[in-house]
């Protein structure tokens, strides 16, 4: 006799209710690589959103299909999900002959299979973030390192920041997977969400005049706001029901972050706007006078380095020039002996310390020369010579570091680095005549303020070599309002504008330089402005193109690199 079935009640109702949604949310997973193929529109071949519709659809029904047959082995097999082994791993076992107590090889294929398909997974991530990051440093709400992608991703600043918070999630979290999907999961229907949410202000906004069909008509503007709201609340509500039943298993994080992100980028672009600002006051005019330059070489040593350094300050337009070196930086006298070989008409000048350290007695002497009107620059020329390109023999000579470090912070005073490198098979180190024909000057454009016109002015120095300006177009309609600018400014060189279809800047340069230095006589000067806004950290969100350069150029023979920083 079957016993009558007992009222449950509501509270218990309850509970079924909430483990239902639990297992809705859980199954929410296998949605979220949808975002590859939006994400991606972009790479496929033309007509790009077809095919890219065709793909999403394929890649439904496969979904689909696993689902219902894995779902069904599942059911089959009476597998059970575990902490220690998968639904799937079950299967596998159940449905594939064993051998003796080992299950037999398919299983591990199964394994192998997963395991592969989890890499390509992650590897979404690796294609999408940094184009994201680009997207939003364009816009003002990352710091402008992210801009530059590159064509290769894994090398971005993009790929290398997300590599770096993966692997802090991974070791905060103990890599435990099921709360660490949570946080994935609440993160993409949220971006989800927002993007539908997205399209409707802009189906709205335009009516539909930026689209038509295949026909030539206007599309429906209307159905397509209909159907994205459609998609931003079953989004929305999937979020909803992930965060009310995962709360506690991980998603608090995201719900936490999320408006602690939202603010942070908020107050950075508010940052970029008012630095914007102030850089674009025309505070500085375009220089049509004689500029005064006076250019101090700074002597460590009497090297190979130091011997280029003095050839190309010779062809400066300078008003005076100094060679300095700060006594107690090894052998005087040995020292006057070398640089009285050299020949040279410029005298060695022997700075006494005092009791401070070296750089603080070089600062002290620049800034006693140093004009800042604008028409009178300090040049200080750093030679560095190097037994092999390493950063690490760059780190080793700390007094030149810092030396250039604090030089960026007096006004007027532009640091002119000449690296050479010294090891076997380089170029020669230092030739004995710079031909001015065989040379060029660039000046490195990113935008048309008063930090670009001060090194413009700054470049007018330079006036043995020939001198132009280069831009380069990281986006492909950036060029035409630059050239405009540029023009109504009227600056005074001519304006070069480099194609960057890879967003990255590193190689069109290089091009550019080797030009000229496969020229044995042949030298590339570099000048480059940096915006100094106050502190260091700030700094660091202005001039990542600087930095960049630097770096890049450290340890590529016969270029020297000036840079003029601009104060605000």
């Amino acid at each position: 006799m079957v016993p009558d079935p007992k009222h449950i009640g509501p509270p218990v109702a309850a509970i079924g209710i909430f483990i239902v949604l639990h297992a809705f949310a859980s199954g929410s997973t296998a949605l979220t690589g949808i975002e590859a193929i939006s994400n991606g529109v972009g790479a496929f071949r033309k007509p790009r959103g077809v095919n890219a519709a065709k793909t999403l659809g394929v890649m439904g029904v496969i979904a689909v299909i696993l689902f219902l047959g894995v779902s069904f082995l599942a059911v089959q097999v009476n597998a059970a999900p575990s902490k220690s082994v998968s639904v799937l791993s079950e299967v596998a076992k159940a449905v594939f002959p064993t051998t003796g107590i080992f299950p037999g090889a398919m299983f591990y294929v199964v394994q192998m299979l997963t395991f592969a398909i989890l890499v390509l997974a992650a590897n979404s991530a690796f294609q999408g973030f940094p184009r994201l990051t680009s997207l939003l440093a364009r816009d003002d709400y990352l710091p402008r390192q992210f801009q530059d992608r590159g064509d290769r991703l894994v090398y971005s600043n993009g790929a290398l920041a997300l590599a770096v918070l993966a692997a802090a999630l991974v070791v905060a979290f103990g890599a435990n997977v099921e709360e660490l999907i949570q946080l994935y999961v609440v993160g993409v229907f949220t971006a989800f969400t927002l993007s539908q949410a997205g399209m409707v202000l802009y189906w709205r906004r335009t009516r539909g005049r930026e689209v038509s069909d295949t026909k030539g008509k206007s599309a429906s503007w209307r159905r397509s706001m209909v159907i994205n709201g459609l998609g931003a609340a079953a989004t929305g509500l999937v979020t909803v029901i992930v965060i009310a039943t995962k709360f506690l298993h991980g998603a608090w994080v995201v719900v936490a972050a999320m408006p602690l992100i939202v603010l942070a980028l908020r107050r950075l672009r508010r940052h970029y706007d008012e630095i914007r600002g102030k850089a674009r006051r025309g505070a500085v005019p375009v220089v049509n006078r004689p500029i005064h330059n006076t250019v101090v070489l700074y002597v460590e040593d009497v090297d190979a380095a130091t011997h280029e350094a003095l050839s190309y300050v010779h062809h400066l337009e300078e008003d005076s020039l100094r060679a300095i070196h700060v006594a107690g930086q090894g052998d005087v006298e040995r020292l006057r002996r070398d640089w009285e070989q050299f020949g040279d008409a410029v005298e060695l000048e022997v700075l006494e310390t005092d009791g401070r350290d070296p750089v603080a007695t070089v600062t002290d002497h620049v800034r006693s020369l140093r004009r800042p009107n604008g028409e009178h620059f300090v040049t200080v020329v750093i030679p560095e010579l190097m037994a092999k390109a390493s950063l690490f023999q760059t780190a080793r000579r700390r007094s030149a570091w810092e030396l250039k470090l604090r030089l960026l912070s007096e006004p007027g005073v532009v640091i002119t680095d000449v690296p050479v490198l010294d090891e076997p098979g380089s170029e020669p180190l230092a030739p004995e005549h710079i031909n001015p024909a065989d040379s060029a000057a660039f000046v490195v454009v990113s935008a048309i303020d008063d930090p670009t016109v001060n090194a413009v002015n700054y470049a007018r120095t330079l006036h043995a070599f020939d001198t132009r300006a280069l831009f380069f177009a990281l986006e492909p309609d950036s060029a035409d309002g630059v050239r405009r600018e540029w023009r109504d400014r009227a600056l005074p060189l001519p304006l070069e504008v480099v194609e960057c279809p890879f967003r990255e800047v590193g190689d069109p340069l290089l091009d550019h330089l080797r030009a000229v230095t496969r020229h044995q006589d042949g030298i590339a000067a570099v000048v480059v402005p940096e915006l100094i806004s106050a502190g260091r950290v700030r700094s660091l969100l202005h001039n990542g193109e600087a930095l960049y350069l630097k770096w890049l150029l450290l340890f590529e023979p016969r270029v020297t690199l000036s840079s003029v920083p601009y104060s605000v």
